[in-house]
């Protein structure tokens, strides 16, 4: 009985690892406990006091452990750079540079890096190169055909339109078994791999990803339309069309439409604070916990105790929203936003 018990255990998770891996064309995938654990882990890579190269949203989870967890506890430098052309790049490198670091959609403003020339400049000074694809997912994008080493992700992003637990995962590219040998040690002592009775709960997930992804993409050109055609909208936002930043360059890199929207409306803070308040089937998501059913704040949700000339200058505004196009009811959602709109 114990042995039954062990291998189906093990059977599950290899499973969900695997299946996780062939999204992201990738050879071998982990499972964490979380996202972030997963973050944590992967930085455990590099060499203590080492140099990092970073594309990353200033307000992300990721930044946040870069600059309060790991820059004190492991002694990590880390450079932040907005633009991934070649000379941008190597200009952030330094002699002790072991890794870059890219998300291969940046937000608040959607923007796409080069991923092809971040991947390559990697490869020529030695570095080890990590992109975290958790807004695209690999039904828009897989990095690791740009000749990343690892990708992470949110596992909620795989998730979009079900209540699943929380989740992060990592996929080492074929030919890195001394990566994927590191990673395995790491998960391993310091206990950050996922529960082997969710792994049934994440299988079943994704067995109907590209499904709902497609209608989660499929609503998100919906919104495009509803937005871009709305007096109460500055700008909309798109990884795929819109002509900002290192987006031109990247248009070849996507697969599908995101389903992620940012989004600038009219007025000062308290309106767009008045918009979030009444929003409705939104509102439902405000806490996080589900991926597909998600409308972001940056200003009060991310940046609330920062003032209002420092959020100026990172180019923060009031009304700037970042939106998940859930697989639900697009209806639905346009009369909700309709509503708070007004």
């Amino acid at each position: 009985m114990k042995s039954f018990y062990k291998v189906l255990e093990t059977d599950t998770l290899s499973k969900a690892s695997s299946d996780i891996a062939l999204l992201e064309h990738g050879e071998n995938g982990h499972l964490f406990s979380s996202y972030r654990s997963a973050v944590a882990s992967v930085l455990e890579l590099v060499e203590y006091n080492s140099h990092v190269v970073a594309y990353v949203d200033r307000g992300g989870i990721g930044y946040h452990i870069f600059e309060n967890v790991r820059r004190r506890t492991a002694g990590l430098k880390f450079t932040y750079i907005d633009k991934s052309d070649p000379e941008t790049i190597l200009n952030a490198f330094s002699d002790d540079t072991a890794l870059i670091w890219a998300e291969s959609i940046r937000a608040p403003y959607l923007q796409i890096p080069d991923l092809e020339s971040v991947a390559r400049i990697a490869k020529e000074k030695g570095a080890v190169c990590i992109c975290d694809n958790s807004l695209a997912t690999p039904y828009v994008l897989q990095p690791l055909k740009f000749d990343f080493d690892i990708v992470l992700g949110n596992g909620q992003s795989l998730c979009a339109g079900l209540d699943v637990m929380e989740f992060g995962y990592a996929v080492v590219a074929k030919e890195r078994e001394f990566l994927n040998d590191k990673l395995n040690f790491l998960i391993n002592a310091l206990g950050s791999k996922v529960g082997e009775g969710g792994c049934t709960l994440i299988e079943a997930a994704l067995e109907d990803f590209d499904k709902r992804m497609a209608t989660i993409c499929t609503n998100a050109n919906e919104l495009i339309e509803f937005l871009k055609s709305n007096n109460n909208i500055e700008a909309v936002y798109l990884p795929s069309v819109e002509k900002q930043g290192e987006t031109e360059v990247a248009k070849d890199s996507l697969e599908r439409t995101s389903g992620v929207i940012s989004f600038r409306m009219t007025g000062d803070m308290e309106r767009a604070l008045n918009f979030k308040q009444k929003l409705i089937l939104l509102d439902e998501c405000r806490n996080g916990k589900s991926f597909s059913r998600k409308i972001l704040h940056p200003a009060s949700d991310l940046y609330g105790a920062v003032p209002a000339e420092v959020r100026d200058g990172l180019n923060i505004p009031d009304g700037l929203f970042q939106l998940m196009a859930g697989s639900w009811n697009i209806k639905e959602l346009l009369d909700d936003l309709t509503q708070a709109f007004k």
